[in-house]
Parts: C-alpha cells; structure tokens; sequence
C-alpha cells in the first residue's frame, strides 16, 4: 500500500511539473514598425519619406492569431521551436483609439524565428505600400510642384498657400492663414473623381485651430451634397491621421462622383491663425 501510495504521489507531481513547464512562455519583443528605406533624418524629411502613424502590430504565429499589441511591447507566446511570425501594422481610424485596424494597404512583415522557453526574441519589423494599390494625389498631394490641386468653394474668403516656411517633407507644403477679414476658407479638390468604397485619406498635418474634413458628393443631374467626416483638433506638432471614407462614399450611388474638402473658420481666441498640411493622398485598392 505505502509503494502504491508513493507511485501516486510521483504520478501527481509529475503531471504538475509537466503543467507549470507548459506554462512557460517564449517572448517577443516588438519593436516600432519603421518603413522601408526610410530616410530617418529630421522634419523637413526628404522628399522620398513615407510618413506614417503606425501604433499597433496584429500578431499571428502559425496561422494562429495571437492578438493586437500597442508597440513597443514585450508579448509572451506559448510556443518553441520553429515558427512563422506574421506582424501586420495597425493604426487607429480617424484618430479614434477605440477604432482600430490593420491598415489593408500595408504589407506584412513576416519573419521564421526559433523560440525558447523563458527566452525572448526582439523584432524590428518594416513595412510599404502594397504593390497593388492606387494611390491619387501622391505628387499634388505633396505641394512639391508648383500650382495647387485646390479650388475654392462659394463661401471661401482665403485660398491655399504654397510656402516653405513650416514644411513636414521636402521644401513645401500648404497652408491656410485666416485673420478677422479673411475669416473662411472652404476648399476642395479641383476635379471629381470616380473612386471606390474602400478609400482612406491621409493627411500630415499641423494646426493652432480646428478644421473639417469632409467630402462632396455629385449625384444625377450635377446634384451636390456635402456631407462632413470629421473635425481635426489642434495640435502642436505634425501629426499623420488615416482617414476612412467610406461612411460617406456610401451615402452616394454608381452614378456619383466625389471630391474631398477642408473648411474651417477664424478663431478670434487664437493669435495667427494657420493650417499646415503636407502628403494629402487618397488610397484605395484596386
């Protein structure tokens, strides 16, 4: 009876040894996504830099999603040896933390790595633009050139400013200054365009008042209706935003046409008012 006693006891603390070290976890130590090639220097950027405003990495390891982790971030795994690790970049739509997404234009990042138990792995993963997207505005978007890609609505008093006083990439960008005679700009891009449903704009900008983002709809018989996305706050430094379209490109038909607009108004609480804004560009899939 003792032997069969101890034969149990032994039994017992071995399925329990086998479940704590089951329990040990491998780690990955993720590092901020940077873009490929990108050149790391100082605002103004060069002019081949691709901004972005990637926050999140969307983490599968065998085909098994493991989660969505802000970055940096140390992640435990329950896993060892060989492993395919896929890292998809995620970013927060319109700026809104709880919307939140792997942006469906990035590429992923995938790496095989050996896994230890109570061991860690650090990854820097890169990303692009996916080769099989459009991408509208890319060179007017970036003010580089001369003349504007903007045109003034009716109840527009002030107009776009080419400058290379307050630049994020390359040697201009476009601004809006309004004071108490100017006090109203309402722009939007000159041509309507035929673009799908899955549309995101980005936009770096940088401002002392708020603004609007929006996007005019032209239906049957020239009909236009101006439907707006969201109202961007101040902010101090440039800030990259992903902006999704869809809520509005919805309200239109097969019929419709688009244009994207920015409008805003003087705030008399703020001394010299400016918008800044730099790589307006319109995304969507093909």
């Amino acid at each position: 009876m003792k032997h069969i006693k101890l034969f149990f006891i032994y039994i017992l603390l071995t399925i329990s040894c086998e479940n704590i070290d089951s329990s040990i976890p491998s780690y990955l130590e993720i590092n901020n996504y940077e873009i490929e090639n990108n050149n790391q220097s100082s605002v103004p950027h060069s002019e081949n830099y691709l901004s972005h405003n990637i926050i999140d990495c969307w983490v599968t390891i065998n085909g098994q999603f493991i989660g969505a982790f802000e970055i940096p971030s140390t992640i435990p795994v329950l896993m060892e040896n060989t492993n395919t690790i896929e890292l998809s970049p995620g970013i927060k739509v319109n700026g809104i933390s709880s919307s939140r997404i792997k942006y469906p234009f990035y590429e992923k990042f995938l790496i095989t790595s050996e896994l230890l138990k109570n061991s860690s792995i650090e990854i820097n993963p890169t990303t692009n633009y996916k080769k099989n997207i459009n991408i509208i505005f890319e060179t007017s978007g970036s003010f580089e050139q001369t003349g504007t890609m903007f045109e003034n609505g009716d109840i527009s008093d002030t107009s776009v400013v080419r400058q290379n006083h307050e630049v994020f990439q390359g040697q201009f960008s476009g601004a809006i200054f309004l004071d108490s005679l100017n006090s109203r700009f309402d722009i939007r891009n000159i041509d309507f365009l035929d673009i799908p449903l899955n549309t995101f704009m980005e936009l770096d900008f940088k401002s002392n008042i708020s603004f609007n983002v929006g996007v005019i709809i032209q239906n049957a018989g020239n009909l236009e209706i101006k439907e707006e996305l969201i109202q961007l706050y101040p902010t101090n430094e440039w800030k990259k935003i992903y902006l999704d379209l869809y809520p509005l490109l919805s309200g239109g038909n097969i019929y419709s046409n688009f244009k994207i607009y920015l409008d805003g108004q003087f705030d008399n609480s703020v001394e010299n008012n400016a918008i800044y804004f730099d790589n307006l560009k319109l995304i969507h899939g093909e």
